[in-house]
């Protein structure tokens, strides 16, 4: 098949970029940036942004499948929630409708939610939403933390442990947790590819369900270090959070994260087994990647 990738060059994308590459998919990469390219005689790439310009259209003309993975967790500048993780994906879907694309595939989150009190997660809702309205057949995914290689969460996590002390655990670090491995979310995009879409919203997550401090004591094991943790109240995190976020390109954590945590992030335990026919990987298992960070 033709597939299309929109952010081919993010952390899903270049491990999904490759698996369909190896697997004798013709891929197109559209990104703004040209960094982490897989090298693969049957993968191009486009350079565009999402966030400011329409997607050209003779790039999804003749796609069997458009794949959309744009979406940001920090907002910095311009690049807003409701002009990447929504605005984005109304761009893609509109694209899609207009080059008559036979299956768009969204990947959103896990808990989009329209509530304004939690911005990110109402942008992916807002973004899901363009997608369901355009008309395009499409199947959507909301995965669960996702741990591998390249990761964003669990390296930070990995890196706090190592150079630090004592570990801080924000308020009392209870809020649930449903980690699946990036393996696993390329097997359901693949998957998902080869059924068609189905016009359903699928929440994929793990086998096992983690508190936000089992998570972090996890990795500690992982890693072989002892470390002690320390809980320490949201609001008093908040302000130092803010700083961070506003001074530090890659901050340990900003005040959406921060107020993320109030909030569990599981679905069924056999949500990937009822929906795609697998057994996921155990996160426990599967954590010596982190070494390497």
């Amino acid at each position: 098949m033709r597939v299309v990738i929109t952010g081919g060059s993010g952390f899903v994308g270049t491990h999904l970029t490759r698996a369909l590459a190896d697997s004798g998919h013709q891929v197109v990469v559209v990104s703004r940036g040209t960094r982490r390219r897989p090298r693969r005689s049957n993968v191009s790439f486009v350079k565009a942004d999402l966030a400011d310009s329409p997607v050209p259209l003779d790039v999804f003309s003749g796609a069997d499948v458009v794949i959309h993975l744009v979406g940001i967790i920090r907002e910095r500048g311009k690049q807003t929630f409701r002009r990447i993780n929504a605005g984005a994906a109304e761009r893609v879907a509109d694209a899609a409708a207009r080059a008559n694309v036979p299956h768009l595939i969204h990947q959103s989150a896990l808990g989009a939610d329209p509530d304004p009190r939690y911005p990110y997660l109402a942008s992916k809702w807002q973004g899901e939403e363009f997608v369901r309205g355009s008309g395009v057949p499409c199947t959507v995914l909301r995965p669960s933390l996702i741990y591998g290689p390249g990761d964003g969460f669990f390296t930070l996590i990995a890196k706090l442990v190592k150079l630090n002390p004592v570990v801080p655990i924000p308020g009392d670090g209870q809020a649930l947790f449903q980690p699946i491995s990036i393996g696993d979310v390329v097997r359901c995009h693949q998957i998902a590819i080869e059924r068609g879409p189905d016009g359903t919203v699928h929440e994929i997550g793990g086998p096992q369900h983690f508190t936000y401090e089992d998570l972090v004591l996890t990795v500690k094991r992982s890693l072989g270090l002892y470390r002690f943790t320390a809980h320490v109240p949201v609001r008093a995190m908040l302000p130092l959070a803010y700083v961070m976020d506003k001074v530090l390109p890659r901050p340990p954590v900003t005040p959406v994260q921060l107020r993320l945590l109030e909030r569990n992030n599981i679905t069924r335990l056999d949500s990937v087994m009822r929906a795609f026919d697998f057994q996921p990987e155990r996160f426990t298992d599967n954590l010596g990647y982190l070494g390497d960070y």
